[in-house]
């Protein structure tokens, strides 16, 4: 999440009640700083999703991300349900703006 976007968010979480919460600023393309999360969630589309966001989930954690390429993009929802065992599942389809330094795929070349 870019800091600009934080500190407005900040406020209804506060107003809410919702303590447990935190939101970080920083390049999510690259992983976060700290341990395990609860619940990740992507703000731009990324083509693919790397291993090393699922690693950065806690058991039972889940990591919510628009996958693909324009036009076609996949909102998934994913679910760490068992050490190793991650589940995926597709929710609807849409497109959104790609996030900052989102890994890619190998591509075919001549």
């Amino acid at each position: 999440m870019m800091p600009s976007a934080i500190i407005p968010r900040q406020s209804p979480l506060a107003g809410a009640g919702i303590a447990n919460a935190r939101l970080e600023a920083g390049d999510g393309a690259r992983g976060w700083r700290s341990g395990e999360y609860d619940a990740i969630v992507l703000t731009g589309s990324t083509p693919i999703l790397p291993d090393s966001w699922f690693k950065q989930l806690r058991p039972g954690g889940r990591l919510f991300a628009v996958v693909g390429d324009p036009p076609a993009m996949t909102a998934r929802l994913t679910r760490w349900s068992a050490p190793g065992a991650i589940v995926h599942q597709d929710l609807f389809e849409t497109v959104i703006a790609p996030l900052k330094n989102a890994p890619q795929p190998a591509r075919f070349v001549f």
